[in-house]
Order: C-alpha cells, then structure tokens, then sequence
C-alpha cells in the first residue's frame, strides 16, 4: 500500500472518529440544560412562592435531574464521581422530600452559605425561635398554607454516618 493511500485512510479514520464523537457535547448540553432547568424549579419551589402543594415524585425525578441520587434514609445525594449539584449558588450535599398526612416538606442541605446569608438573600427575616440551631434560624410565611424555612449549620444523619452543612432551606406546606 502507498504511503499516499495510507494517509487518506488516516484522514477517513480521524475524520470518522471526530464525528463518532460529535454527540457527546451535545449530550452534555442537554443534560446541562435538563439541569439549568430542574435548578430553576427547584430554586422557585424552594423560595416557597405561591407554592400550594407538592408532588413528593415531581421534586424527586428535579433532585434527580439536578444530579443527586437516592442514598440512605430516603436522602437525595450527589452521584459519586460527578460534579457537585448547584442551588442558590451552593454546592447541595443532601435533600429530601417528605409527604406525610398533615404535612409536605421539601429540603435541600447547602454547603458553604450561612443561615444568615441565605435568609437575607431570600427574605426570610424572622428568627425561629424553635430551631435547635447554635446560630439563628429563621422563616417566613408565604402563603396560607406554607412556610419558608431556613436553617443554619447543623447536622443531618444518614444510617451510620452524617452530612454536616452550613445552611438548609425548605419550603413546608401543611395540609
């Protein structure tokens, strides 16, 4: 074979595998964009806004789309070995969704932000005097029905071992 056919074949065979190789981007793209979009629900339903009622497996298949699978305890963890999901601009470490008879609750556990950041950045202003937090917790009542919840650093256990955080937000609505 000539050198001359040698290097078409190359350039046939590079040519084809940069194509093979096309659709990987665009996957990510859409994944990005699946989870830009579950961020922004999920963001919106977090601040409690308007927020009525809660469908547990809608949240869950968010949390999903957002990176996180289901661990221990009915917790909602980043996948291993992927890039950390993103709320509020904080890494999420856990959350959870309850749906029990007298009440909703979704919950989503942050890394780096304070209590007192958080809050301030969603408006929640009064202390919870009920929070068994060292530092202040705080909420806000934005409906009839439902309740911003924000609370700082503590610790949440899963099975045998915990998730320490720096701030929790939550939106409650009782039934």
């Amino acid at each position: 074979m000539s050198i001359k056919k040698i290097l078409v074949l190359v350039g046939l065979v590079a040519s084809f595998g940069a194509s093979a190789q096309m659709p990987v981007p665009l996957l990510d793209g859409a994944d990005s964009a699946a989870q830009a979009q579950a961020r922004k629900q999920l963001e919106t339903l977090l601040a409690c806004k308007g927020v009525k009622s809660l469908d547990a497996r809608a949240v869950a298949a968010q949390f999903q789309a957002l990176g996180l699978v289901k661990g221990a305890e009915g917790f909602y963890l980043p996948a291993p070995k992927a890039e950390m999901p993103m709320l509020f601009g904080d890494q999420v470490l856990a959350a959870l969704v309850n749906d029990d008879q007298g009440e909703a609750k979704v919950t989503v556990y942050l890394k780096t932000q304070t209590g007192k950041q958080l809050a301030k950045k969603l408006g929640a202003t009064q202390i919870d005097e009920q929070a068994n937090t060292d530092d202040p917790s705080y909420f806000k009542k934005t409906g009839k029905t439902s309740t911003l919840l924000v609370g700082s650093a503590a610790e949440v256990f899963l099975g045998n071992w915990s998730v320490k955080y720096q701030s929790a937000v939550a939106c409650q609505i009782a039934k």
